[in-house]
């Protein structure tokens, strides 16, 4: 398997923003909302939903690919990983320190709500051809993979409209902030 890291050692070490990592939908001051720090990126949350949080996103090229990241948060947070087009058409799984939510098609699916306390969670996106599974993990513990599974080959601009791309997410929702880490991404043969 070829293997392509987007952040120095998996760590957030370097300003990326504009290159590798941008905003969605900024206000004037959004980078304002994220530092570095120590090998991390604090990211301040906002907004009510995966919708209008402006999360930050990642554009990759390949069409089978993995992608993980490791987090902690405040309360009255919730933060997680995404497929993210625009804020009708986005997929995610996120947890707010009790609770991991599960997104879609631009709402959050109440049915899915399962309890996940921890303190840091790490979140693995896998993106085969279009057929996308997300597992966790709860601290340290294993990874379990998340119930549903997704077919996003109409997450596109026929669908939605934008002339955007399906792209990495990493979003805080809420008030307060994300510590995030390790994000590594890497390509997988067919």
């Amino acid at each position: 398997m070829a293997a392509v890291v987007l952040a120095v050692v998996g760590f957030f070490v370097t300003d990326r923003f504009g290159t590798q990592w941008a905003l969605f939908g900024p206000d004037g001051d959004e980078l304002d909302r994220a530092r570095l720090e120590s090998g991390r990126l604090v990211l301040r949350a906002k907004g009510a939903s995966l919708a209008d949080c402006s999360p930050l996103v990642c554009t990759v090229g390949d069409r089978h690919y993995e992608a993980e990241i490791e987090f902690e948060l405040d309360e009255g947070v919730q933060a997680g990983m995404a497929l993210f087009y625009d804020g009708r058409g986005h997929l995610g799984l996120g947890f707010d320190g009790r609770t991991m939510f599960t997104h879609q098609f631009g709402e959050e699916q109440a049915w899915m709500r399962t309890k996940a306390p921890a303190r840091r969670y790490r979140i693995r996106l896998r993106n085969a051809a279009h057929n996308v599974a997300f597992d966790y993990a709860l601290d340290d513990g294993p990874w379990i993979r998340q119930d549903w599974q997704r077919e996003v080959s109409g997450y596109h601009h026929n669908v939605f409209g934008g002339f955007l791309a399906l792209r990495i997410a990493l979003f805080a929702i809420g008030r307060g902030e994300v510590r995030w880490r390790r994000f590594r991404y890497r390509a997988l043969q067919a």
